[in-house]
């Protein structure tokens, strides 16, 4: 090779190794985070109709919505993701409103 291909040929690897570390890495982060955030809503869904089955008397509203949390967070855990409790109760909410529709 010449010297004139060999300059073309690093440019050329700089300038993909470039694109890849400035779009694709943080793509396929972001794509592994949101599957992670799907499971944690399914797992919550599951938690929420399990919890439905488990208490079938009136009022224990809160001892359902007790056994979802701790249920859902050994699971957070073990996967390493992470929200506010907050959040985790917004998303139960929301699985109890799907749930009821």
């Amino acid at each position: 090779m010449n010297d004139v291909t060999l300059t073309i040929l690093k440019i050329v690897i700089s300038v993909c190794s470039a694109l890849i570390t400035i779009y694709l890495i943080p793509y396929i982060y972001t794509l592994k985070e949101d599957k992670k955030y799907a499971s944690l809503v399914a797992m919550v869904e599951v938690a929420v109709k399990a919890a439905e089955q488990t208490f079938r008397e009136s009022g224990q509203g809160a001892a359902k919505k007790e056994e979802v949390i701790k249920f859902v967070s050994e699971w957070m855990t073990n996967k390493g993701v992470t929200i506010s409790q907050e959040q985790l109760s917004q998303i139960i909410e929301c699985a109890v409103y799907q749930l009821k529709k």
